[in-house]
């Protein structure tokens, strides 16, 4: 293991560690959410099931009540009269009543006549007339029933949906509350590398700046900032905006942080980064100056993105 490893490892080592334990503490609150979910689904449906047989019923005498009503048309009506026929009272009532006509028919010798035939329709008619507000006051509790099972199966999927929201609204607040102890985690082993290094750095950058002098072109480069720090394990790379030319933005990290595409003064390869400008408003532990020109510590720069980037791909 090199010194600069001893030297800066250990802060980095025990933010990696938080962030591994916070990014598996959102992957089990993931996991315990799809289970919380997919219980009260199930919780939900035997709790409906119940409810739906008895709303189908129910219907089925909301659909007769229509018919006796005639909201259904002449095919309602039908069915409505069909339906009162063969209603038990109906038929004990039609039954007396026959045979007493037929009884008195056979005493009268008109039995089978046709005063006797007219005299059985017409109370046939009679009694259905008379059992007709019956069947009708028999047929009314259905639509109360009707209401009252549509209404509790509407409250079990209103306090599904409550219950879901509450397991989504936790599984937020742990995913927001994971993110920012990974991002304190790694900013605090920042800040413990910037002061284990201060002095280090300070001393190292003063003295090459002042053998170097005013950077030159060559001295623009990705290398300017690296040469600096070829003792310290090439951990800054010079990205200063007033250290390049053609800068033109070209899309984005996950944490939003600009990416840019531009040339060194005096080089005509293209490269693709990001501006110390940006970075430092964002991540000021990953940027240093040397001789008034910032160069930037990209793995510090682009951790947070990269943690964010693993955490969309595993959703």
């Amino acid at each position: 293991m090199s010194f600069l490893s001893n030297l800066f490892g250990g802060a980095n080592t025990a933010a990696a560690d938080q962030t591994q334990a916070m990014l598996a503490a959102i992957g089990a609150g993931q996991q315990g959410a799809q289970t919380a979910d997919q219980q009260l689904a199930a919780a939900t449906q035997q709790g409906v099931a119940p409810l739906q047989q008895n709303l189908t019923t129910a219907n089925q005498g909301v659909t007769g009540l229509g018919n006796a009503l005639g909201l259904n048309g002449p095919a309602g009506n039908q069915s409505a009269l069909a339906q009162l026929e063969t209603t038990p009272g109906y038929q004990f009532s039609l039954g007396q009543g026959n045979n007493q006509i037929n009884a008195a028919g056979a005493a009268n010798g008109t039995l089978n006549s046709g005063n006797q035939l007219t005299a059985l329709a017409n109370y046939g008619s009679g009694l259905a007339q008379q059992n007709y507000g019956n069947y009708v006051s028999q047929l009314q509790p259905y639509l109360g029933a009707s209401n009252q099972a549509a209404q509790g199966i509407a409250g079990m999927y209103q306090n599904l949906g409550n219950q879901q929201a509450g397991v989504q609204n936790n599984l937020t607040n742990t995913e927001i509350s994971a993110l920012t102890g990974a991002g304190n985690a790694n900013a605090n082993a920042a800040l413990a590398n910037q002061n284990q290094a201060q002095s280090l750095l300070g001393g190292a950058g003063k003295a090459i700046g002042g053998l170097l002098g005013t950077p030159t072109s060559s001295a623009l480069n990705p290398t300017y900032g690296t040469s600096l720090l070829t003792g310290l394990g090439s951990l800054f790379t010079g990205s200063d905006e007033r250290i390049k030319d053609d800068i033109e933005p070209v899309g984005e990290l996950y944490d939003g942080q600009q990416i840019y595409r531009y040339r060194y003064k005096g080089e005509d390869r293209t490269n693709i980064g990001l501006m110390a400008q940006d970075v430092e408003n964002l991540f000021p532990d990953a940027v240093r100056e040397f001789s008034g020109y910032k160069a930037v510590n990209y793995k510090d720069a682009t951790d947070f993105a990269a943690q964010l980037g693993g955490l969309l791909e595993a959703a």
